[in-house]
């Protein structure tokens, strides 16, 4: 699916009637200006329509609604991002709700038979015509395979993927657009935004990837003790169908609201067990379960739990997962020099409004608000959260799978503190943070990936002799022309000779750099503090040689200038005489 061009919107008769209801809407709900500036054609309909006795966020929030699934969806993704938008805007946006009707059993039974090339009839015992639940993107039926067990299937919504995809190009068309209409908007970077929606959306909307990111998860977390991790019946699944074990069980949702229903449960174990989950997912195998609110999460007999859908997952890196584990380590020992630099890396870089000192001393004060607090006092979701609204003050972003996994950690505390007060979250956090600066002074890592790297080299090396002996081959046959305009060979030898020189010094200090990174990245003793000494020590000589290299070549430089000029005098008075 790619994007169409601005001039295709405007000739596709049907995207462009979207388009004009997209706008009518816009200016209805009282954005008459951003829908004159998208399109101003119509300057007077975008003016005579005006919603009065609403606040802008409340606007904001009926227009999404009232314009479908991609605008409510959008608008929930927002909501969450309050490093993007205001707090105004983020509480407004979180009251959307998807309000869709399901769609009748028999297109279930038309996409199921399109999709597995059989009846329902000829896979399922029975086929419940209810669903069980409805979306903007698919509905889910409780089924029975010919053997006995019990699946749910999820099958996509008819005709959803091509409206998708008109609002996805439209929305992209009108980020273009909103991108110029102020610095503030510009600031959000709308087209980004749009670009990263679109991505998520089209995964969402194939449910093969779904598939591949549950079959991900059972290979890592089979095994965990308390989980239940559904079964994939992945002979009944394609893009638009997915077939998988029903569990029975209640979802957190209803324990929070149902007293009965939370008697049944150990709920402060039920707690640690979930969170513990959650942490191994993200900082041992950095592929996590990004949205776990109560409604994805599953109770079940004997104290066990179960994460369900699986559409949206997240990663994180090695190198980013080090980042978090210093945010939080640096915090708890006071470096707040540290920890602001370490912040910095985990943002995408904006405008940056403000100073280092300004933010360093919003980082002091985060520290001193929470370093003296009691382990069960010490909350990483509020250190988290105050974090993205400081990035939000000094217009950064964070990294959007970074901002998933600070979102995954922020419901997965709030959860398990309401099944247990008591939950010491950085207590449970602590055996992670040490396995990971474990693994950071493991050198093997860094020495396995040093060789990879020798290794292309290596290879370009081998490849050298055969490119020389092709420009001998060429020099032989009288191929190969040099054009040499200067005539004087001792110069030119000379000029062999300091550029071998050179290079030979330029290899000795990128040599001695190199090293010395992979001192300081192996965290190799002896230690100065928290700085490895030979380390450090290396940087500093190659920086002092790397000083004399430039003064000795400046040097250099002006005597060749001197006798250059020198020279050709010297060929004017020859040529006077």
């Amino acid at each position: 699916m790619r994007f169409k061009a601005p001039s295709e919107i405007t000739r596709d008769y049907k995207s462009f009637k979207r388009f004009l209801v997209i706008l009518e809407t816009t200016a209805a709900y009282g954005f008459h200006d951003l829908a004159e500036h998208i399109h101003p054609l119509k300057k007077r309909l975008w003016q005579e329509h005006v919603l009065t006795g609403k606040s802008r966020p409340e606007n904001l929030r009926m227009l999404f609604e009232e314009l479908g699934p991609t605008f409510v969806k959008l608008g929930q993704i927002l909501s969450t991002r309050p490093d993007l938008i205001t707090p105004e805007y983020a509480r407004e946006l979180s009251k959307l709700t998807e309000k869709v009707s399901p769609f009748p059993v028999e297109k279930a039974r038309e996409t199921i038979r399109a999709e597995l090339g059989k009846d329902p009839e000829e896979i399922f015992r029975e086929f419940s015509p209810e669903p069980l639940a409805a979306a903007s993107i698919g509905q889910v039926h409780a089924a029975t395979l010919m053997d006995g067990s019990a699946v749910v299937v999820k099958v996509r919504r008819p005709g959803v993927d091509a409206l998708i995809a008109t609002d996805l190009e439209i929305m992209l068309y009108i980020a273009r657009k909103l991108e110029n209409f102020n610095e503030s908007l510009a600031r959000l970077r709308p087209v980004r935004i749009v670009e990263e929606f679109a991505y998520s959306l089209r995964r969402e909307l194939n449910y093969q990837f779904e598939a591949a990111n549950l079959l991900r998860f059972t290979r890592n977390m089979a095994g965990s003790e308390g989980l239940v991790i559904p079964r994939l019946y992945l002979e009944y699944t394609s893009m638009r169908v997915l077939t998988m074990e029903r569990l029975f069980g209640d979802s957190a949702t209803k324990v929070l609201t149902e007293e009965e229903v939370r008697r049944k449960y150990d709920l402060p174990r039920i707690a640690e067990l979930g969170v513990n989950s959650l942490l191994a997912q993200i900082f041992e195998y950095g592929f996590f379960h990004a949205d776990p609110h109560p409604g994805n999460i599953f109770l079940l007999e004997g104290n066990r739990f179960a994460f369900i859908d699986f559409g949206m997952m997240g990663r994180v890196s090695e190198e980013e997962r080090q980042d978090f584990v210093k945010i939080i380590d640096y915090m708890l020992r006071g470096q707040i020099s540290l920890m602001t630099d370490t912040a910095l890396r985990m943002t995408i870089s904006g405008r940056f409004t403000g100073s280092r000192l300004e933010l360093e001393r919003d980082v002091g004060d985060l520290v001193d608000e929470n370093i003296n607090l009691p382990l069960d006092k010490l909350s990483v979701s509020h250190i988290l959260e105050e974090l993205m609204e400081m990035f939000s003050k000094y217009e950064l972003s964070l990294k959007p799978n970074l901002y998933m996994m600070f979102k995954a950690l922020i419901t997965i505390e709030h959860l398990g503190r309401t099944f247990n007060p008591q939950l010491r979250i950085v207590e449970m956090v602590k055996p992670f943070v040490q396995k990971l600066k474990m693994r950071a002074l493991n050198p093997v890592p860094y020495v396995r990936r040093f060789f990879d790297t020798l290794g292309e080299n290596i290879t370009s090396l081998q490849n050298l002799p055969q490119a020389l002996r092709n420009i001998g081959g060429k020099l032989e046959r009288g191929d190969l022309t040099l054009r040499v305009e200067h005539h004087r060979l001792n110069d030119i030898e000379e000029t062999l000779y300091v550029t071998g020189e050179r290079m030979s010094r330029s290899l000795l200090i990128s040599a001695l750099l190199i090293g010395s990174a992979l001192i300081i990245v192996a965290k190799i003793p002896p230690f100065w503090g928290e700085i490895p000494v030979i380390g450090t020590l290396g940087f500093c000589i190659s920086g002092l040689l790397s000083i004399a290299v430039l003064l000795d070549d400046y040097r250099k430089r002006k005597l060749f200038l001197r006798e250059r000029l020198r020279r050709k005098r010297l060929e004017e008075e020859k040529k006077n005489r």
